[in-house]
């Protein structure tokens, strides 16, 4: 399978300067990589929902678990300033 992925990007790159030669103007560069996209895009595969529904899963785990990191950090920083300014306050 990796050799037709290598012999369809090789078949693609030939085929790219073979265009891109023959397209000099910006319109036919525009054209031609549009192509190129489309192409490249036709590779991709797309995930099942069980595999998206888990992916999910997981982003959104990760980005809670950030969350209370920051959350505990912003706590403990704030606590730490209104202890400063309390315990070296002159106005008193």
């Amino acid at each position: 399978m990796s050799e037709e992925l290598e012999q369809a990007s090789e078949d693609l790159v030939e085929k790219s300067k073979a265009s891109r030669a023959a397209a000099r103007g910006p319109i036919g560069r525009i054209i031609l990589f549009i192509q190129q996209v489309i192409a490249e895009l036709r590779k991709v595969n797309k995930p099942t929902f069980n595999e998206l529904r888990n992916y999910t899963g997981v982003v959104l785990g990760f980005v809670t678990v950030v969350m209370l990191i920051i959350l505990g950090l912003d706590l403990m920083f704030g606590s730490g300033i209104t202890w400063l300014y309390t315990a070296f306050d002159t106005t008193n």
